[in-house]
């Protein structure tokens, strides 16, 4: 018959009611699980808050990172999740992952457990290792057969050693505990001890250094800029990743200077329809490319400066600037009608004449192109304004095909007023 939990429904109301303690927590408090606390709720007849029970939200691939090539328990993954073993195994059974059985009872003879412990000279970890067992479950052992113990060996590392392998020089616990002839729960305890923070699972798990977004609130404009024309950006665990099919090595190479100081970048060899696809793996601290926007953010458009570089984003992405019958003309076209809407505006209210205009319905057009929605355009045309406009978003573009395409464009409206 299991240990029956002692909590009086008094203390009990009080914690969940009084203190807002989600089940969980009060199950941590009293070394159970959730689920004894939800009984005992049932029991006491102490009604439950309407929010509901806490989801892992946790994809399979993740799932089976962390509990079979980690060897996690279902109780450590639920405090990454803050949420109950319970449920991290439910969420096993919902993806099919074998679920291990912890609780199968350990064989271990008294003369086999001397003859390691005592004699082989082995540690209660390897001896758990050896028998798929808990550590704690062998010193049980050892106490019940009446086999004496050898005293907890003293580890002697600095702070500053410590940190030196472990921050520094990225050594794993396994590593270091190796160095020191001990157990990696043994270093644990000494990081805990030093206040020296362990590394997060997107660091554990990746080969390649990232680097946190340094940049400005300027450089943040153009990226979003040019993420909302032209990359596709998607959250993968804690990791953003970033990318693009394009045919235009210029583009590539503009990518590539954007974020290869972030991350590790990759590029494929054409594909069938000659587009070549590149991709960067960056730190969350690029999650502000995540969202796309239908309209320019506020805070974008609240200084000129931080407008005119989000446009060059955009312009970089999908702008257009060039010379036909002899006349310069600067157009974005897109299926954006929201961000183009508020380019329009912005530029009336900088003084600079533009056109908005719908350029294309969904179908194929009669050049035999198809276009999967409202295809929706904004141009400047006459030179005043884009002497205006050039001058001023020159400074900020990056492709080198849209800045020698600028510099022409300048030439030819510096030639015509004249």
């Amino acid at each position: 018959m299991g240990r029956r939990l002692l909590i009086s429904p008094k203390q009990l109301r009080k914690l969940y009611w009084e203190s807002k303690h989600t089940t969980f927590e009060i199950a941590h408090f009293f070394n159970c699980t959730a689920g004894t606390i939800v009984n005992r709720m049932k029991e006491y007849g102490i009604p439950r808050r309407v929010s509901g029970p806490k989801r892992a939200g946790i994809k399979k691939d993740t799932l089976s990172y962390l509990y079979l090539t980690r060897g996690l328990s279902a109780e450590k993954v639920g405090r990454i999740y803050h949420c109950d073993q319970t449920v991290i195994l439910r969420t096993l059974k919902k993806y099919g992952i074998s679920i291990r059985h912890p609780k199968k009872r350990v064989l271990l003879s008294k003369q086999m457990l001397a003859l390691l412990y005592s004699e082989s000279n082995l540690s209660i970890y390897k001896i758990g290792t050896r028998y798929h067992c808990d550590p704690k479950t062998v010193y049980k052992y050892l106490k019940l057969y009446g086999i004496p113990t050898r005293p907890r060996k003293v580890v002697l590392i600095s702070k500053t050693q410590l940190s030196l392998l472990y921050k520094e020089k990225r050594y794993p616990l396994s590593k270091i505990a190796q160095l020191y002839d001990c157990q990696p729960a043994t270093i644990l305890r000494k990081m805990e001890h030093y206040g020296i923070s362990r590394r997060t699972i997107s660091e554990t798990s990746t080969k390649h250094k990232k680097k946190d977004f340094t940049g400005s609130r300027e450089e943040k404009a153009y990226l979003i800029g040019f993420r909302l024309g032209d990359l596709g950006v998607r959250k993968e665990w804690n990791l953003i990743h970033i990318g693009c099919g394009t045919t235009k090595t210029v583009q590539l190479d503009l990518i590539r200077r954007l974020f290869n100081d972030y991350g590790p970048g990759w590029i494929t060899k054409k594909d069938a329809e000659g587009r070549f696809h590149i991709n960067f793996a960056l730190n969350r601290s690029f999650k502000f490319l995540l969202p796309k926007h239908y309209k320019i953010p506020q805070w974008i458009k609240k200084g000129r400066k931080l407008f005119l570089q989000f446009l060059a984003g955009y312009t970089d992405a999908e702008g257009n600037i060039g010379i036909y019958s002899k006349r310069a003309r600067f157009r974005i076209r897109s299926y954006d009608y929201g961000i183009l809407q508020d380019i329009h505006r912005e530029f009336h209210r900088q003084g600079i004449a533009s056109i908005f205009s719908l350029e294309a319905k969904p179908g194929v057009d009669k050049r035999g192109v198809r276009h999967n929605g409202t295809f929706w355009g904004v141009s400047v045309n006459t030179r005043e304004d884009l002497y205006k406009l050039l001058n001023a978003l020159g400074p900020f573009l990056r492709h080198e095909k849209r800045r020698n395409d600028l510099n022409a464009a300048l030439q030819n409206v510096t030639l015509r007023l004249r």
